[in-house]
């Protein structure tokens, strides 16, 4: 059996989207303390270098590799002719970088008012011409093969792709070059059952975000009224290990049929309630003891510390 390679988003420490989280902590520690928890991967974040031969040789010193980075896409309403050269860049930067997948997530057709519009008003995937915007992805992920990168295709919350029958009937309509981004905490914070999207599309799933929720907070949340940055205030999501998902099942299904991929844990949180070198640790042990558990064999990072 192929190592499992273990990965950490820099979420935990520097937030993408809500600002204020995080802003004041250095790349330089996130690197050091992805590195401290055990992990041999990092994915790329606001505040890392541009140049891809400093981010390499940056991580090279802690011991990690670069993974991946999300790419906000607009598919949705445009054609990939328009999208190709704004994607570009992005994609040069994961090649040179030595990446294999490149995350998509899908940033048109959004709910009015943005990340201001509260949780249900979550745009219907009904809303657009499904199997056009399939297509369009299909080309897409066609054209981001040719450089090496595997697209994969990020079901989140506040976008058209976010439940179980919506990724049902997304992923069905897409073409075989596109893989999915299995997302174990969005899953469950739209209601649904990670583990039946695991058993339907395991084929197809090239990049795995182990996030988990705390059902406690999820549940009190008023969807009418609040929004998913309020929730992320709240503590709705965190890590593997501190909250409410089983990942037995997973872990499972990765020794009965292997997995060819990083398992990334993230979890967006406020480093000052959830510090993130403790949540890293937290991610790390319980997914490490389940890998232990069924004897799947994975690397930890040179500089863990075991404390």
């Amino acid at each position: 059996m192929n190592k499992v390679q273990l990965g950490v988003s820099p979420l935990s420490w520097t937030n993408e989207a809500i600002l204020e989280l995080g802003d004041d902590i250095s790349y330089e520690t996130c690197i050091a303390e992805a590195a401290q928890a055990g992990f041999t991967g990092i994915e790329l974040g606001r505040k890392f270098p541009k140049q891809p031969e400093t981010v390499i040789a940056t991580l090279a010193r802690f011991g990690l590799e670069p993974v991946t980075s999300w790419y906000s896409g607009f598919l949705a309403e445009r054609p990939v002719e328009d999208e190709w050269p704004e994607a570009l860049p992005m994609i040069r930067h994961l090649a040179a970088l030595g990446c294999r997948v490149m995350v998509y997530g899908e940033c048109a057709a959004g709910p009015v008012g943005g990340s201001a519009a509260a949780i249900s008003q979550t745009p219907p995937l009904d809303g657009l011409d499904l199997q056009a915007y399939a297509r369009r992805v299909t080309h897409f992920a066609s054209r981001a093969s040719e450089s090496g990168l595997q697209l994969v295709y990020h079901p989140h919350v506040m976008m058209p792709v976010e439940t179980v029958d919506e990724i049902d009937r997304f992923m069905s309509a897409a073409g075989e070059p596109l893989r999915l981004l299995l997302d174990t905490g969005h899953v469950a914070m739209a209601g649904g059952d990670y583990r039946v999207v695991m058993e339907r599309w395991w084929s197809r799933i090239a990049h795995i975000h182990l996030k988990d929720i705390r059902r406690s907070v999820r549940d009190t949340l008023d969807p009418h009224r609040q929004t998913l940055d309020e929730a992320v205030h709240e503590g709705v999501f965190t890590v593997p290990g501190d909250g409410d998902l089983d990942y037995g099942p997973l872990i499972s299904r990765i020794a009965e049929l292997g997995y060819d991929g990083w398992l990334v844990i993230e979890a967006e949180q406020d480093p000052v309630k959830a510090p993130p070198l403790a949540m890293a640790k937290t991610g790390f042990s319980h997914i490490s003891e389940l890998l232990e558990r069924h004897a799947i064999p994975f690397d930890r990072n040179p500089n863990h510390d075991c404390g």
